[in-house]
């Protein structure tokens, strides 16, 4: 009798999931069927800073869609690319930096959803009606007459607001954007996070090409195990397996005792399984069909840092073919960093910055998992020519590493050669530590270079005099070498002017290293340079007080 009862009492608390499967019937489709988040990109770039560094190229596009992926889902903060309240004017000049990832996008025929993704998640009002507004005007303005592969998303997870106040204003602004952009698909959501729950709660907006779209990390005392931030209490937690199983359950943190993640632990037995997901599904495959509407997910995934591999790897599989078996097209959470699709949490300037490959940290099962196909790992090899490091951009997959954002400028004009030059403004020494520019480099061979005569070229300026100290990086033994020279203010005068600077890397010495498994230095004892795996170049400002300096560089290329 006790066992009725408890079957009948899951039952009656998952009535709207169990008792109702999905229908067969088919139902307006998205124009796309599985993607991935470019995360970390356009939402975290500081403003002051006009810079998008090249976390992501062409090459990452590519890539994607030789995976088999036919979206990819873009957060952007615009919240640091606007001039603020009340008129919250876009900077043209963000808007040009963004019209190259739309092209990339169409070069490699993969729809691009924009998506207003404020940084952190803040709590939402009313008062979003007044950036929303004019935000997604300007958008629309600016992008009305691109190809079908562009798609407007109007807010990531919208939360602290009634459904029906986010419903009005969800529905003002498809007004808006309509108004001036008829052509394209918008993506809606719910509130609570983007909830499956919170679909069924929009209004029925009389538009024909709106995009549905929900978020899926169930059972998040799974997906979210370890994560430490303001929505998340899990910090402490890890090892919690998927499927359940008794067996393997870890000891549940005395610090989260009588907390919700309590309470979600009790249910595990019964949400951390393949059917409990399936049941949440239908709720998604349900919806569609009643309002005959295309319904997606655009994000799912797991945690890295407390998940385990495997568990995290048919955690996968299983959403996977869940949303398949119902129809509901997917975006992968992300591609790099702790949600990504490698096997460590670094992003993309460093997933291959201290690995002997480009792509060694691809996790291939999990991308096997997915049911795509991994692209080919690129080897490294020996460079027998000169290459550009930085013309009014980075190029060869260089990305920029600063210590500190604000003395950063990408597009200082006038510049020595070409349109842009890079402006290091507001150097400091602190106190054995000087500021400069730091470039990551895929790990690269110079042993020819080095040997054959190959020497670092650029132009400086400055209009006070200091030293200026160039370091290559070596990574080798698990040591990060330093290879120096050492250009003192004969050859960077403080005039104001642009001078010539070339070094040969023959005339390079090393410096000594840093033992990164314990974090201190390491004595060169008059070891020769090895060139083998170049990983980092960097500028350093080297001052022998606390005043401040500003140095500009232009033309960075490795020639003879």
């Amino acid at each position: 009798m006790r066992k009725l009862i408890f079957v009948f009492t899951m039952l009656m608390l998952n009535y709207n999931t169990v008792i109702c499967l999905p229908s067969r019937e088919a139902v307006i489709p998205a124009p796309f069927s599985k993607g991935v988040n470019f995360n970390g990109w356009f939402e975290t770039t500081p403003k002051n800073a006009r810079e998008i560094h090249n976390k992501y190229t062409e090459q990452d596009f590519a890539d994607v869609k030789q995976m088999g992926f036919d979206v990819i889902r873009l957060p952007i903060d615009l919240n640091l690319f606007t001039s603020g309240a009340p008129d919250y004017i876009i900077d043209p000049f963000f808007l040009s930096l963004l019209d190259t990832a739309v092209d990339w996008a169409e070069k490699y025929q993969l729809y691009i959803i924009l998506n207003v993704h404020p940084e952190g998640q803040p709590v939402i009002n009313r008062t979003i009606r007044d950036f929303l507004f004019p935000v997604w005007s300007q958008i629309a303005g600016y992008f009305k007459n691109r190809s079908e592969y562009f798609i407007y998303e109007i807010f990531n997870e919208p939360h602290g607001i009634s459904a029906r106040d986010w419903g009005r204003i969800q529905g003002d602004v498809i007004e808006a954007i309509r108004r001036i952009d008829q052509k394209h698909w918008i993506v809606v959501g719910g509130v609570d996070f983007n909830s499956i729950n919170a679909l069924s709660s929009l209004p029925k907006y009389n538009d024909q090409k709106l995009l549905y779209t929900f978020h899926f990390y169930d059972p998040f005392i799974f997906t979210h195990q370890g994560v430490e931030s303001a929505n998340s209490l899990l910090g402490s937690l890890s090892g919690v397996p998927f499927p359940y199983d008794r067996t393997r359950m870890p000891v549940f943190p005395r610090e989260l005792r009588g907390t919700w993640a309590e309470n979600f632990m009790r249910r595990y037995f019964f949400d951390g399984t393949r059917a409990a997901l399936g049941r949440k599904l239908d709720q998604a495959a349900r919806f569609a069909r009643r309002r005959n509407v295309p319904v997606f997910c655009g994000e799912f995934g797991v945690y890295i840092k407390n998940s385990l591999s495997t568990d995290r790897i048919i955690w996968h599989q299983y959403v996977r073919e869940l949303f398949e078996e119902r129809g509901i097209p997917w975006i992968l959470y992300s591609y790099y960093n702790s949600f990504g699709m490698f096997n460590s949490q670094l992003d993309g300037m460093f997933r291959w910055a201290f690995a002997g490959d480009l792509n060694v940290n691809l996790n291939t099962e999990l991308i096997q998992a997915l049911d795509l196909t991994p692209f080919p790992q690129r080897q490294r090899e020996q460079l027998k020519s000169g290459f550009s490091v930085f013309e009014d951009d980075f190029h060869n997959g260089i990305s920029l590493f600063y210590r500190r954002q604000n003395i950063i400028n990408l597009y200082y004009t006038p510049a020595a050669e070409g349109k842009y030059a890079i402006h290091l403004g507001d150097l400091r020494r602190f106190g054995n530590r000087w500021d400069g520019l730091s470039l990551l480099m895929p790990v690269m061979d110079f042993t020819y270079l080095a040997r054959n005569g190959y020497v670092l070229e650029f132009k400086a300026k400055t209009e006070k005099s200091f030293p200026v100290n160039v370091v290559f990086y070596n990574f080798e033994d698990n040591i990060n070498w330093q290879i120096e020279y050492s250009i003192d203010q004969r050859r960077i005068p403080p005039d104001g002017r642009w001078h010539s600077i070339r070094i040969p890397l023959e005339e390079m010495r090393i410096w000594g290293g840093i033992d990164n498994s314990i974090g201190q230095y390491v004595d060169s004892r008059n070891r020769p340079p090895s060139w083998e795996k170049i990983n980092m170049l960097e500028f350093i400002a080297v001052q022998e007080d606390d005043s401040v300096h500003e140095l500009y560089i232009d033309s960075i290329r490795i020639t003879r």
